[in-house]
Parts: C-alpha cells; structure tokens; sequence
C-alpha cells in the first residue's frame, strides 16, 4: 500500500537576493496511514520546512513529495489547493482562532466556505466540539476560553473536514504540561480512532516519546528515525 505522505530526496532551496538557504537536504520518509509521528530538531533543522511540503503549501526545490498519491509537482494551484481542503488540517501553537466568532462558528467555518449543508455542518460542529471535550462553552468567544479550551476547539475546527492527515504545529507549546498531554491524548485518540496520521512538530522530548515514531532533523538532513518510542518511555 503506497504511504499517505511519502518524501523521496526531497530538498527545498530558499533564496534570498544571492544568499541561498537548503532548509531540506535529500531527505527521504514514508508516513503510512493512521500513524503518529513526532518531529523533533533544533531550530533552523528544517521542521517547520517538512510541514509545509507535507501540508501541500510548499513544493520541493528537487526530488518528489506525494500525498494520498499525488505529486506536488503535478499539480498547478488549484489542484495544491483542493489537496489541503479535502485531505489535510492543521493545528498551531497559537490557535489561529477568528476572534470575532464563538467556538461553534470557528469550528463551523471550514465546512461552510467548503460548501457543506449548514444543517449538516452544525450538527457535525457541535458533536466534535462534545467529543473534544468543550461543548459546554461553544457559544463562548475565544478571549472568553482557557489556552486548552482553545487548542481543543482548534483541534474540532481541523476535524470538521474529516481529514486523512493532521499537522500540528508545535500544539502544546503555549500550554502548561497538564493540559498540554491532555491535548496529546486527544490528538492520539485522532489517530487511533479515525485512522488519520499525525505528524506533530515539537520542541518538547516528553511529548514526542508519546508518538508512535520520532523523526529528528538536523541541518535539513535526516538523522534519526525511531518506531515505537512510547512503548519504552517512562
């Protein structure tokens, strides 16, 4: 079976005037189906890089990236576009809430600008935001929320559009450790019971041994790959 999200000597090459920047060097990586993984690397290793091409926002300078069996570089900007609606959602560090709508009309707003039936989309917004745990507070502003009521709302706001692959953007990074591994037993229970992979970039070790695999980047190389680093963390 062909992988979800497959990287093959994928390099990315940014250029700024005649300074030239590899934030990717040759790196090559499979992400099968309803997999967990935790990307871990210093700053500038190339993480934030990975996400990008593996969310579809980004191309490859050279080699090939494929997601659900497309090639990014078969596809104009529209075809890029229609990738990330019907396959991908994101999670970030900061919520990227709409501060102006309730947690309902957050979590709702995806599917609509989709073009979903309202009437479906309302029902399907308000049973994720019960099983994520806020559905008390879903008429409540994002200033009127708890940094984890915010994250669990972000995390139903990705879900609504039933992706096949989720990426989280350091999402326990502006949390305390309590609520930050009650967000990553959410984001686990995604995996486990949707079947969607996660790829989770983190800063934190504590969270990343919580995954099913960890990938370490270093100078946009890959310099580690461990499977079933949870089964061994304390």
């Amino acid at each position: 079976m062909e992988p979800l999200v497959e990287l093959k000597a994928a390099t990315k090459v940014y250029s700024r005037g005649a300074t030239t920047l590899t934030a990717l060097a040759g790196l090559s990586l499979a992400i099968p189906e309803g997999e967990f993984v935790a990307v871990v690397g210093p700053s500038g290793s190339g993480k934030s890089t990975l996400l990008h091409l593996c969310g579809a926002l980004d191309r490859p300078t050279s080699g090939e990236v494929r997601i659900a069996g497309r090639s990014l570089g078969e596809l104009d900007d529209d075809g890029l576009t229609r990738l990330r609606r019907d396959t991908i959602a994101f999670v970030f560090q900061f919520f990227n809430l709409l501060p102006t709508l309730s947690a309902r009309e957050n979590v709702e707003l995806p599917a609509l600008l989709a073009g979903r039936v309202e009437r479906e989309v309302r029902a399907d917004a308000a049973r994720l935001l019960d099983e994520v745990g806020v559905g008390a507070r879903r008429d409540h502003k994002p200033d009127e929320l708890s940094g984890g009521e915010l994250q669990r709302t972000a995390v139903a706001r990705a879900l609504i559009m039933r992706p096949r692959l989720l990426l989280a953007d350091e999402p326990t990074g502006n949390l305390d450790s309590k609520t930050g591994d009650e967000i990553l037993r959410l984001l686990r229970d995604v995996c486990a019971s949707r079947g969607a992979s996660v790829v989770m970039v983190t800063h934190d070790p504590k969270m990343a041994a919580r995954a099913d695999r960890v990938v370490s980047l270093k100078d946009g190389r890959l310099v580690g790959d461990v499977h079933n680093v949870k089964e061994n963390a304390s």
